[in-house]
């Protein structure tokens, strides 16, 4: 009887704690926001993205440099509308927004019901080798943030998916603006 109390005690105990990081705001400032407030999601700003991707693809396979402009309004609006269709990633209202070099995204993580957790991931991104390569410098998930090695292995999981992405391109610059990440490169030459 007293080891059954001892369980429950611990799990009650758990969920208190739990529910109280869930529900505690963490230091607001700790997830920051879009320096221009909420970015809008919209289903032409998604289509915009993938028309101007298309369109740059188009014209590396003819041998010229793609030039592929993305905005906070573009990329935000295509992970927020693709979510909406997925049910395997519990993330909700994402922002994602281009600033000082790197790629913040922010969204309420929502790992099981009731909990959920504002979320926070700062990346980098550079070319090396013809490829885009990411690391995620910073992630949290309420007011608790990932430990390095977390990070690191975020970081080599999205690496290895943009190897796959990029097979045939060859990126050639990458540069993370206010409000725009701007891509360019040409496709391989098949060997």
């Amino acid at each position: 009887m007293t080891q059954g109390r001892h369980t429950v005690l611990s799990v009650v105990g758990f969920l208190i704690f739990a529910a109280g990081l869930a529900c505690a705001p963490g230091n607001p400032g700790d997830i920051p926001s879009p320096p221009g407030g909420q970015i809008p999601v919209s289903p032409e700003a998604a289509d915009r993205l993938k028309e101007n991707f298309n369109r740059e693809m188009q014209e590396a396979s003819t041998g010229e440099e793609f030039r592929l402009f993305i905005t906070d309004e573009e990329i935000t609006s295509l992970v927020a509308l693709t979510l909406q269709d997925t049910s395997s990633v519990p993330l909700s209202d994402p922002q994602v927004w281009f600033t000082a070099g790197r790629v913040h995204i922010t969204g309420t993580f929502s790992p099981v019901w009731p909990f959920k957790f504002r979320s926070l991931i700062v990346a980098t991104a550079v070319v090396r080798d013809g490829q885009v390569e990411v690391e995620v410098e910073e992630a949290q998930m309420g007011p608790l943030p990932f430990p390095h090695q977390a990070l690191e292995s975020a970081s080599e999981s999205i690496n290895e998916t943009l190897v796959e992405m990029q097979l045939d391109l060859e990126v050639t610059a990458l540069e993370i603006l206010e409000g725009e990440l701007q891509l360019a490169g040409t496709r391989r030459e098949h060997q």
